[in-house]
């Protein structure tokens, strides 16, 4: 899934990482091998970076077949129909047609992933890719690479569910029938909440943002060619997705002003968040404000990003009271606000409050269409919406719905926790390994 690199930023080899040790490639499992040998022999920071970029264990793309997944169409208005339809081709949905095409076999499963994209996009990555950690090019696959065998790909976007009759209504008018429905839509990112965002990410204002991979080339190219003047990371107070995410590409700036190009001291940072905490976890928001405080971060409490002036660099921002305040910046990275779909806020699955797919949150089934599931960030779950969450939801929904498949009365259960990043994990590590060997130091 990613790079291993050093220090420099130098990708030095690939560490291929599946869900299952027992589907690593020897390869994989070689390079594993090595990163082992490699954290033992070099210093904590060295090993920190070796782990950032090794981050986002948690999903691991098809293997690149000989022969890649070409996809079908429906002609307008006509109807087929499938067991099982899988709607979203992300990390989520590929993860869990894989996992049922492995255990019921391709003929049993009668699977079809709807998906209309282009290609399959991996979002841990675009973190490490503005980062400067690894290539652009490892952030996205071509999605026929990444489609599991014996699926059929429908290459289309789903228009309408109607649940009630089974039927799954696509944007050319052709109909699909299932018996088993599994939606793994992802996320929206909701640009236009932020006045003026759009504009300024599209032009020369110094603005960009990991969330979308349009904008993540100019992520990295702001942090190296910033060498004094004021940088702000901002988070909204709902509605995103990874929590950690907003302040992993700060710390990572951070740590590149300083330790790459020696111009932090030139390099005023602030991360502004509308939240009360820097984490939802009390124990991680003490240690994240601490190192805050030892690296000469800015943290802003309740604010709101509500409006980008790009052309003059300036960015208001709106406290829970409605009071504005604006700021000069001269880099500026925006977590946008992010909502469900419009084809699922609309839809008879969603929950009334929050627009995603209405799930019970252990089974991941839905409490009144028994034959439709819903994992990662389309499912109403109260879990963080990332990558390493999908990994504990993929199984329990294969097992339920092959359970319901079988029509056992046996239910398999999720248990949810407060997902940390091993980037923000190792974060931590490094700053409590050295104050450790200090101390030990000076006794």
């Amino acid at each position: 899934l990613a790079d291993g690199v050093g220090a420099d930023r130098a990708p030095s080899w690939r560490l291929a990482l599946a869900i299952e040790p027992s589907s690593w490639p020897s390869s994989a499992m070689l390079h594993a091998r090595q990163l082992l040998h490699a954290v033992q022999g070099v210093n904590a920071r060295a090993a920190a970076w070796g782990a950032l970029g090794a981050a986002g264990l948690a999903v691991a793309w098809s293997r690149a077949r000989s022969e890649d997944k070409m996809p079908d169409a429906i002609p307008p208005g006509a109807t087929e129909r499938h067991r099982i339809v899988v709607v979203g081709g992300g990390s989520a949905g590929i993860s869990v047609a894989a996992q049922l095409l492995r255990k019921l076999g391709s003929a049993n499963a009668d699977l079809a992933i709807v998906e209309p994209a282009d290609f399959h996009y991996y979002r841990p990555h675009f973190t490490t890719t503005a980062a400067g950690l690894v290539p652009y090019g490892h952030a996205f696959r071509p999605m026929a690479r990444v489609m599991p065998r014996g699926a059929r790909w429908i290459k289309a976007a789903a228009l309408h569910f109607d649940p009630e009759h089974n039927v799954l209504v696509l944007e050319n008018g052709a109909r699909v029938e299932y018996d088993f429905l599994v939606v793994a839509t992802g996320m929206r990112m909701d640009m236009m909440q932020i006045k003026g965002l759009e504009a300024a990410l599209e032009g020369d204002c110094g603005v960009s943002t990991i969330w979308d991979y349009r904008w993540v080339r100019k992520v990295w190219a702001g942090i190296r060619n910033m060498d004094h003047g004021v940088a702000l990371f901002t988070q909204p107070r709902k509605g995103r997705g990874c929590g950690g995410a907003p302040q992993k590409i700060m710390w990572l700036a951070d740590d590149y002003w300083r330790t790459k190009t020696l111009v932090r001291d030139n390099v005023e940072v602030e991360f502004v968040t509308g939240r009360d905490a820097l984490f939802p976890v009390p124990k991680y928001a003490e240690a994240l404000a601490e190192i805050g405080v030892e690296r000469g971060v800015a943290v802003s409490y309740n604010l709101e990003l509500v409006e980008i002036d790009g052309p003059n660099r300036i960015a208001t921002f709106e406290d829970q009271h409605g009071k504005r305040s604006s700021r000069h910046y001269d880099f500026l990275h925006v977590t946008p606000h992010m909502g469900p779909p419009a084809v699922i806020a609309n839809s008879p699955l969603a929950d009334s409050k929050s627009g995603f797919v209405d799930v019970n949150q252990y089974t991941l089934q839905h409490p009144r269409f028994s034959n439709v599931f819903a994992l990662g960030d389309s499912a109403n779950v109260p879990t963080s919406r990332t990558i390493a969450a999908i990994t504990a939801q993929a199984p329990v929904l294969v097992q339920n719905l092959i359970i319901n498949l079988q029509e056992v009365r046996v239910c398999v259960y999720v248990f949810f926790y407060c997902v940390i990043s091993i980037m923000m994990i190792m974060i931590i590590i490094t700053i409590i390994y050295s104050k450790i060997s200090l101390s030990t130091c000076k006794r």
